[in-house]
């Protein structure tokens, strides 16, 4: 998220650069009437170097990047005008109106998320999940968890999900995905985990694709992919309590794309899933049976007992 990005550079960079973002972060409620040369008087450096700036942050120039900030910015105070993702509830609020409050946020990440998502990329998330012979999912955070219920939910109507939280092992899995038969998916808030990135260079590099889910933006990661489903991006990487946000948006959006997966073969995956619970069920009884030359034995223990006592 470009936002976040001049964040950083205000925090980590020094003259011209910290200058362009500090002053584009300060004056955010002027961004949209504000031109290149305005901003570079404003901070006391030429033309040129405002437009490399921009050029650097992956932009065409200033005006690609002012109006990716506009739009940010509008998205921005246009979601959550009730419940803060960051910091949810207050210190020292009753259980159930923390509850509440919670329940509330949900509601309101579901409608978030749902409103970022672009038919045409569910679509290529879709096919690409839905065809390919085996998708590893992979994280370096706390979302891989998420993507446990997914593998779950696929796995019982035959499709092979991995789950992979070290990205050497991803790299290698990308680097000789070459028929195509293997789609990654990369889980990332900020998308521009440059391990994640890396392996994403390897599929696009063997032709496997890739789906991101991430945050709004113009990160690398969403550069890289060949579909992108946007997470509810109002959350700040550090400065909150929960990830309540990302988390929500990754649990939903993948059982989205395992629920469209399903729809399309619906009544063979119907039955694909009920014979293989039935086929655990039946499983655990035969496990738990006890063995018929075990059972006799016993019987013949317990006469003899019987007989004794």
């Amino acid at each position: 998220m470009l936002l976040q990005e001049l964040m950083r550079i205000r925090s980590t960079a020094e003259g011209a650069e910290r200058d362009i973002a500090a002053y584009l972060i300060e004056e955010r409620s002027r961004v949209p009437a504000l031109s290149a040369r305005e901003l570079s008087r404003a901070v006391h450096v030429a033309p040129s170097t405002v437009v490399r700036f921009c050029q650097r942050l992956g932009y065409a120039g200033y005006i690609d990047l002012r109006d990716t900030m506009q739009a940010e910015l509008s998205y921005l105070t246009s979601h959550f005008e009730g419940i803060d993702p960051n910091y949810p509830f207050d210190m020292g609020e009753q259980h159930m109106v923390v509850a509440h409050k919670i329940g509330t946020l949900y509601r309101e990440i579901v409608d978030d998320t749902l409103g970022l998502l672009h038919p045409e990329a569910l679509d290529r998330a879709v096919a690409a999940m839905g065809s390919a012979r085996e998708v590893v999912v992979c994280a370096t955070g706390v979302q891989l968890s998420f993507a446990e219920g997914f593998r779950n939910k696929m796995l019982k109507i035959g499709r092979t999900v991995e789950l992979e939280p070290r990205t050497s092992s991803a790299f290698y899995r990308a680097a000789h995905a070459r028929d195509g038969s293997v789609a990654f998916v990369m889980l990332s808030y900020s998308g521009e985990s440059e391990r994640l990135l890396r392996v994403a260079r390897a599929a696009r590099a063997n032709g496997a694709p890739v789906v991101a889910i991430t945050s709004l933006g113009g990160n690398a990661l969403s550069g890289l992919a060949d579909a992108t489903l946007h997470v509810s991006t109002r959350e700040t990487l550090e400065d909150n309590i929960g990830h309540f946000a990302m988390n929500v948006s990754t649990a939903l959006l993948l059982d989205v794309v395992y629920a469209c997966i399903f729809n399309q073969d619906y009544f063979a995956n119907y039955e694909r899933r009920v014979e293989t619970a039935r086929a655990y069920e039946a499983s655990r009884g035969a496990a738990g049976a006890v063995p018929r030359d075990a059972a006799r034995a016993l019987e013949g223990l317990g006469r003899q007992i019987g007989g004794d006592a």
